[in-house]
């Protein structure tokens, strides 16, 4: 899964989307891969492609804010005189 941003919006997106990636790292490494419950049992995600996805999110919006957009704009100059 590769990472994109393209706007503003998806960069707000991705900022909630780490910030949430990160909460569920955390988790895993305070309350452990699974625990049980009386007779009921739960997984959580895998710890190492929790982190994958970190990475590609820091990567993309550390790419986002530092290049802009891909998005070329130009202007002509008409000289007077």
């Amino acid at each position: 899964m590769s990472v994109i941003i393209k706007n503003q919006k998806q960069l707000v997106e991705a900022k909630e989307t780490l910030k949430e990636l990160k909460e569920a790292r955390r988790k895993i490494l305070v309350g452990g891969q699974s625990y049980t419950m009386g007779p009921n049992q739960m997984n959580r995600a895998n710890f190492k492609e929790i982190s994958e996805q970190i990475s590609e999110y820091e990567n993309a919006i550390d790419a986002y804010e530092t290049y802009g957009t891909s998005k070329r704009r130009s202007a002509r100059a008409v000289p007077l005189g």
